[in-house]
C-alpha cells in the first residue's frame, strides 16, 4: 500500500479525526496533570471558606459620675451658715449701734455651778455648734501634742478623751480635774468606755487654781485646758497655778474662747454676756490674751480663729525667779 493509500486511510478514521478536531490550531493546548495533593489537604473554594470574623471592640466606658456629696455638705454648710448669721443680724443689730460696757474681770460673778445643772444636756446641745465650727479638729490636735504625765485642767464631760494617743508610751499618766462632779463622772465613764484596759487615770473633783502634784509626786510634762478661763472665777490665778504644776521644759496648751478681734462683735458678746454666763456657766467676752499676758506664762504660739473668738495658745511656764533660784540650790 502506497503512502498515499495510507494517508487517506488514517483520515477516514474515526478515532483519528476526534483527535484531529480537539487539537485544532485555533485552540490552546492544555496540558492536565493529575492532582497529587491528598483529599484531607485540599481547601475549599474561596467562597465556601468560612474566616472567622472577630467582633468590633467595645465602645469606651463613660467616665463615672462624680459624687455631689461634697457640693451637698457645703451647700448645706452655707446654708446654716447664712442662716446662723441672718439670725445673729436681725436679733442683734441693735446692739451693733448700741453698746453696752463690759463688766470689768473682778465684778464678774462666780457661775461655774450652772455646770452641774447642764451636765447631762451638755454635749448634746453643744456638739452640732462645735461641729460646724471645726473645733472637733483644734481638739485632735490639742491632746495629740499630750506626752508624758499630763493634767487636763477643766476637763469637763471629756471632750477631749477620744483625741488622747494612748495606743503606744508617749502619755504615761492622764489627771483629769474639774470643779463639778456631774461632768466629770460623764468623763471618766467616756473614757473607760473608749480606753477599758487604760490604768495610769486619775480624777480629781477640785478647783485647778488649787495645787495638785502628778503621780509620780512631781510635775507635769503636759498641761492641758479647752474652754475653762472663761468659767473660772480667778482666771489670772488659775493659769499660775498650771504654770506652777508644769515642768520647765514642759508644754501648756490652751484652747479658749473670748473676746473678738472686731468692735461691733465685742459690743454683741458684751450685750448677750450676762445671759449668755447664766444660760452656760461662761463669760465670752474676757480678753483672753490679756489674761494669760498678766499670769506670767511665757507665750511661745497664739493663734486665733472664728473673727478672733478662739484662741489656740502654747506657753511655757514663767521663768523661775531669782529668789527662787536661790532657794532651790540651797535645798539641793
Amino acid at each position: 500500500m502506497t503512502a498515499k493509500a495510507k494517508g487517506a486511510r488514517k483520515a477516514g478514521s474515526p478515532g483519528l479525526q476526534k483527535k484531529m478536531t480537539s487539537a485544532s490550531p485555533t485552540s490552546p493546548r492544555v496540558v492536565q496533570f493529575p492532582n497529587t495533593q491528598p483529599q484531607e489537604n485540599r481547601l475549599p473554594p474561596a467562597a465556601a471558606r468560612k474566616v472567622p470574623i472577630s467582633p468590633p471592640p467595645p465602645p469606651p466606658a463613660p467616665p463615672k459620675p462624680r459624687s455631689k456629696a461634697p457640693l451637698y455638705v457645703g451647700g448645706t454648710i452655707a446654708y446654716c451658715l447664712a442662716v446662723y448669721g441672718a439670725y445673729i443680724y436681725v436679733s442683734t443689730a441693735h446692739s451693733i449701734k448700741e453698746p453696752v460696757q463690759a463688766k470689768p474681770l473682778a465684778e464678774q460673778q462666780d457661775i461655774s455651778h450652772v455646770y452641774d445643772k447642764i451636765a447631762k444636756t451638755y454635749d448634746s446641745e453643744l456638739g452640732t455648734s462645735e461641729f460646724f465650727m471645726g473645733m472637733p479638729l483644734l481638739r485632735r490636735a490639742m491632746a495629740k501634742r499630750a506626752k508624758g504625765h499630763v493634767l487636763e485642767a477643766s476637763a469637763g464631760t471629756g471632750r477631749n478623751i477620744k483625741w488622747y494617743p494612748l495606743s503606744g508610751k508617749k502619755v504615761t499618766s492622764i489627771t483629769m480635774v474639774d470643779t463639778s462632779a456631774p461632768m466629770l463622772q460623764i468623763a471618766r465613764q467616756v473614757f473607760y468606755k473608749r480606753f477599758p484596759k487604760y490604768e495610769n487615770l486619775h480624777f480629781a473633783v477640785q478647783d485647778a487654781a488649787a495645787p495638785l502634784a502628778a503621780p509620780d509626786r512631781g510635775k507635769f510634762d503636759t498641761v492641758i485646758q479647752s474652754m475653762g478661763l472663761c468659767s473660772h472665777h480667778s482666771p489670772i490665778q488659775l493659769l499660775r497655778n498650771l504654770g506652777n504644776m508644769c515642768k520647765q521644759d514642759g508644754n501648756i496648751i490652751l484652747l479658749e474662747h473670748g473676746k473678738s478681734h472686731y468692735d461691733w462683735l465685742n459690743r454683741i458678746l458684751d450685750r448677750y454676756a450676762d445671759k449668755h454666763a447664766e444660760t452656760w456657766g461662761c463669760w465670752w467676752n474676757r480678753d483672753v490674751e490679756a489674761i494669760v499676758n498678766e499670769s506670767g506664762l511665757r507665750i511661745v504660739k497664739m493663734s486665733r480663729y472664728h473673727f478672733g473668738t478662739t484662741y489656740w495658745i502654747e506657753a511655757k511656764p514663767p521663768l523661775p525667779s531669782k529668789d527662787g533660784a536661790k532657794k532651790a540650790s540651797a535645798k539641793s
